[in-house]
C-alpha cells in the first residue's frame, strides 16, 4: 500500500497515535500494534510472546466488524488524512500478521521456517483493485 498515502508514513509515533472514540479499549494495544509498515509488523510478532500476541487477539477480534465498518466510511486514498482511522488500520493490519502465529503455528515463528528477517517487505507496493 501506498502506505495508505505516503504522508502518513513517519507522521507519528505508535505511542502518539489516537483512536476514535468507541475504540477506547484498544488504547492499551497502540504503542505496541499500530504499526505502519509490514516489516515492523513481523518484526514485533517476533519479538513479544504468545501471551502479548494472544491478549492482543482477545481485545480486537470481538471488534474487527466495528473497525472494518468504521474503516469503510473512508475512501481508501484519503484514510492517510485521518490519524484516528489510520491507527485502526494499522491495528487491523497487526490482526493479520499475528494470525498465522496463533492458527497455524501457536508460536510467533514461523515452524521449521526461515528467519523471518531474512526477508523484507517491499513497503512501497502498492495494493489497489483493476480497473
Amino acid at each position: 500500500m501506498t502506505f495508505i498515502g505516503e504522508k502518513a508514513i513517519g507522521k507519528t509515533t505508535p505511542a502518539a497515535r489516537t483512536l476514535p472514540a468507541g475504540f477506547e479499549s484498544l488504547a492499551p494495544f497502540v504503542a505496541t500494534w499500530a504499526l505502519e509498515t509490514e516489516t515492523a509488523r513481523n518484526a514485533q510478532r517476533h519479538a513479544v510472546g504468545m501471551e502479548a500476541i494472544l491478549a492482543f487477539r482477545d481485545a480486537i477480534l470481538p471488534q474487527v466488524d466495528d473497525v472494518v465498518g468504521y474503516l469503510n466510511g473512508y475512501a481508501l486514498a484519503t484514510l492517510a488524512e485521518h490519524p484516528e482511522a489510520m491507527t485502526l488500520m494499522y491495528l487491523l493490519l497487526s490482526l493479520a500478521e499475528i494470525a498465522p502465529a496463533i492458527e497455524f503455528y501457536n508460536q510467533p515463528a514461523v515452524i521449521d521456517g526461515y528467519d523471518s528477517a531474512r526477508f523484507r517487505a517491499d513497503e512501497s507496493f502498492v495494493m489497489r483493485p483493476l480497473p
